[in-house]
């Protein structure tokens, strides 16, 4: 009976370490594509890389409302980020939107000019602090997907690993996929071009996107009913499934040595809900770290 009991442990210790080679295998490999990519991408430029800007605008489709607006993104590395947006949800009006990663902490912050009355705009979830902890993981995933896209890594606050899947048919020719996995459940598939070595697409899942846009004033709706629409609204959100979600990347120009793709868009389940259009980035413009503080 001892003999077996040792002969099973035996047999899974071995199992468990062949598992585990595999994995190293599939981390090596993906490592090993991920260098060569940087490598085509722009090399030793991007040592040199302190900051960053781009500018650009964007096109949206959130169900039945079309908005565009422009868009702004400063970094400045290892580990902070800024994203404004504005739009006009209501004609006369201008709403802009910051979202921010400041080392460890991150902000969210909106601002309102010209119109009569007031906007409320709300992320699904509420202000509960689970529901912001939600938006501070929702943040800093979108700054590392937004990396993996641009400059093939995350900030260093949000440390990832990679894992070779594979390739993958692409458009054009075949594609190396990679698994991405981070904090708090972060998990997403970067697909690379064998034959550029430049990022194609990154998958991933989550909730159904949504925000929420209502006037109070005039001929609208009282505060209240807007409150009851809001949280009604918000409570359906939570209760929604994942859905997957693919960021496309092409256009790619070279700025200062370094390939970005200039064309960014967006897929929910297949649609197209989002496209983002780059006029121009920066290569280590003057940023202060005041900038990412919330004022």
């Amino acid at each position: 009976m001892r003999k077996a009991v040792s002969l099973v442990v035996i047999f899974f210790l071995m199992i468990a370490v062949s598992r585990s080679a595999v994995a190293d295998d599939k981390a090596d490999r993906a490592q090993q594509i991920i260098k060569q990519a940087r490598a085509a991408m722009g090399g030793e430029k991007f040592a040199s890389l302190k900051s960053l800007s781009a500018t650009g605008t964007y096109r949206r489709s959130l169900g039945d409302r079309e908005m565009a607006g422009d868009l702004e993104f400063e970094m400045l590395f290892p580990d902070k980020f800024l994203k404004t947006e504005t739009l006009s949800p209501v004609p006369g009006m201008e709403v802009t939107r910051l979202d921010a990663v400041n080392g460890d902490r991150t902000w969210m912050d909106s601002k309102q000019s010209g119109g009569g009355g007031m906007v409320i705009m709300r992320r699904p979830g509420g202000d509960s602090p689970q529901a912001q902890a939600m938006q501070q993981q929702s943040i800093n995933a979108e700054f590392a997907r937004l990396l993996l896209g641009w400059l093939l890594t995350t900030q260093s606050a949000f440390p990832v690993e990679f894992s070779y899947l594979g390739e993958a048919e692409a458009p054009d020719g075949r594609a190396d996929a990679i698994e991405v996995k981070g904090p708090n459940g972060f998990n997403a598939r970067l697909f690379l071009d064998q034959k550029t070595h430049r990022p194609l697409m990154l998958s991933y899942q989550g909730r159904q996107p949504r925000m929420q846009f209502n006037q109070v004033g005039g001929a609208g709706s009282s505060h209240e009913e807007i409150e009851k629409r809001l949280k009604e609204s918000e409570a359906a959100m939570a209760a929604a499934p994942d859905v997957e979600f693919q960021i496309n990347f092409s256009d790619y120009r070279e700025v200062d040595g370094i390939q970005f793709p200039h064309r960014l868009t967006r897929s929910v389940e297949g649609q197209v809900n989002e496209e983002w259009e780059i006029k121009k980035f920066k290569i280590n413009p003057a940023i202060k770290p005041e900038k990412f503080e919330k004022k």
